[in-house]
């Protein structure tokens, strides 16, 4: 979600403290959309997905969850994953992750940087304004 732009991301995101760079064993695929393209992270599909692993800061609370959820929708699961960080350190954070089939348009993003599939192609993500 970061830098992607749209209201519930900068909504949570004002309630989150400073990301650091992580990553997670997977796989990631960029799925088009009329709205944008989104990422959908595959557990157990082989390489490295790159991102973010942001704490709650003053004010996240379950509302923030729920809002996360019902902007993610039926099409990701929130879990658990273990994720690295980029010190080496470990640690069990909280994403969301693909939960049924690709799409057959769906795009693989072989270096897991989303954003940076999205800024080599001159993209924008779902939901992205502007």
């Amino acid at each position: 979600m970061a830098g992607s732009g749209n209201a519930v991301a900068r909504g949570i995101h004002a309630r989150l403290l400073a990301g650091v760079p992580a990553v997670v064993a997977g796989g990631l695929w960029a799925i088009p959309d009329v709205g944008g393209w989104y990422p959908a992270l595959v557990l157990g599909a082989g390489g490295v997905v790159r991102g973010f692993v942001h704490e709650a800061g003053p004010g996240f609370g379950a509302a923030d969850l729920a809002a996360l959820d019902d902007w993610e929708g039926d099409d990701y699961d929130r879990c658990e994953l273990a994720v690295t960080l980029a010190d080496g350190g470990c640690v069990t954070a909280q994403g969301f992750v693909w939960a049924g089939a690709l799409p057959g348009d769906a795009e693989a993003i072989a270096d897991g940087d989303f954003a940076g599939f999205l800024r080599r192609r001159g993209l924008k993500a779902f939901g992205e304004e502007g």
